[in-house]
Formats: structure tokens, C-alpha cells, sequence
């Protein structure tokens, strides 16, 4: 984990660095982009959508799955990134250099297989939703390079299922998200964003929902039972996670 975090971060830097000597030399031939008339003393409207992967590492589910590998060989992998699907509008201010953005986000990870028992299945679902507040400090007819950052709500749902055993639950939680990212607009209307991102939003506890009893607990479980929380083996609550690193491309239009 540590070491692909250090390739996104150097990723990044290098595409970013790159990209703006790129602007420098074509300026001249840049397109205007729309949206410096309109609504709010000259702001404009924007709206999109896109798909991210990030570094989900589900460490508390990824207990269990060790578990369940080692009692009855589960093939199962471990979780450790996710799909996003992502909608947004944004308003950027007249000055150019400020913008606002609502932004929800799907969010997809799971992982199957079998054991000596029948199948497994592990899956996460669930959602987030951030204002944030985005900063353009480099910017020109042709591509802005904007920085963003807010506080943000998610929630998860889950399940665990092995074989004849399993259990349902869900926890939310606050979080914050920070990121940096390149919009191109090479006609006025239609333009694709570049960003890369990290929210950090453990979800600590999970409420279960349902399950198939005290004598039937998922392999790794002490406790899953309904209107309880999810226990480990050893009592603890297992945790789950929307924090991670995620890279999204996305498309933009412009009213």
C-alpha cells in the first residue's frame, strides 16, 4: 500500500509538471472557454460525470477473510481497492480563480470465491457526499489547474457470507477529502478532468442488520447478531473504511 501510494503521488507530480509546460507553449492557440458571462455577476454552471479507483484496504473485513482461509481454505482475496462512480455540479465564480462543487459519489468493492463449505462473498456498498470548496491558481484559455478540499458524510453497506453463513450490516461516518487535479476544455461546452484525491473516513463500527445466528457466525466473528455491533474474534469491532487514494477521469459540460 505504501509503496503505490508513493508510484500515485510521483505519478501525479510528474503528469502535472509536464502538463504545464505543455500550456505554457500552446497559449497562443488556446481555445476561450465558456462561462465568463452569465449567471451570478458572471459565474457560471458545470456539471459531470465520472469513475474513480482508489485504495479502499478493508483491513477489519480483510481479518476476516484470513480467517475463513485459514478454517476452510477460502479462495477469497482480500479487499484493498474499489470503483467509484461520480456525479458533480460546480459553480465557478466571475474571478476565474475560485469554484464550489456538490459532489456524490457511488462507491463498489467486492471480492468472492469458495471454501471446503461452498462460497464466499464479501461486499461493500454504499455512497459519499462532499461540498468542496476548489482554488484555480494556474490557469488559461486551454486548461485550469485547480487544487480542492471539504468536509464530506459517507455511509456503507456490507455483507459476509460463508457458505451457510452469513451477515448484513452498515456504518457511517464524517470525513474530509483532499486533491488536486487538471481540467481541459478544447471546445467551450465539453471538457474532461484529471484529478488525483485522498479522503480520509474510517467508519469505526458497523451495526448489523441481520445474520444467521450465534451458531452460525462468518468465519472471524465473535458477535452478528441484528441491532448489534460486528465483533472479531477477539471482541472488537470490525471496521470498515471509505479513506483512501483514488485517481478519477471525468467529463464536464459547461452551461
Amino acid at each position: 500500500m505504501k509503496n503505490l501510494r508513493l508510484s500515485l503521488v510521483y505519478f501525479f507530480t510528474v503528469f502535472f509538471t509536464v502538463l504545464s509546460f505543455s500550456v505554457q507553449s500552446s497559449a497562443a492557440m488556446a481555445i476561450k472557454k465558456k462561462g465568463t458571462k452569465g449567471v451570478f455577476g458572471g459565474g457560471a454552471f458545470a456539471a459531470g460525470l465520472g469513475i474513480a479507483l482508489s485504495t479502499a484496504e478493508q483491513t477489519g473485513i480483510n481479518g476476516l477473510i484470513d480467517s475463513a482461509k485459514a478454517t476452510v481454505g477460502s479462495s477469497a482475496s482480500k479487499l484493498s481497492s474499489a470503483t467509484e462512480y461520480v456525479g458533480y455540479v460546480t459553480f465557478k465564480f466571475a474571478n476565474g480563480y475560485t469554484a464550489i462543487q456538490l459532489r456524490p459519489t457511488i462507491f463498489s468493492q467486492s471480492s468472492s470465491g469458495s471454501g471446503t463449505d461452498g462460497s464466499h462473498e464479501y461486499n461493500l456498498n454504499g455512497y459519499t457526499i462532499f461540498p468542496l470548496a476548489r482554488i484555480i491558481p494556474l490557469s488559461n484559455d486551454l486548461i485550469d489547474f485547480y487544487i480542492q478540499g471539504g468536509l464530506g458524510y459517507g455511509k456503507l453497506d456490507g455483507s459476509v457470507k460463508n457458505g451457510s453463513r452469513e451477515a448484513k450490516f452498515s456504518g457511517s461516518a464524517f470525513g474530509m477529502q483532499v486533491g488536486l487535479g487538471a481540467e481541459f476544455c478544447f471546445v467551450p461546452e465539453h471538457c474532461f478532468n484529471i484529478e488525483g484525491n485522498y479522503r480520509y473516513m474510517p467508519i469505526e463500527r458497523n451495526l448489523v442488520s441481520s445474520g444467521t445466528g450465534p451458531g452460525n457466525l462468518p468465519y472471524g466473528t465473535s458477535q452478528a447478531q441484528a441491532d448489534k455491533e460486528l465483533e472479531d474474534g477477539n471482541g472488537n469491532d470490525v471496521a470498515t473504511t471509505l479513506s483512501g487514494i483514488s485517481g478519477l477521469l471525468s467529463y464536464t459540460y459547461n452551461f
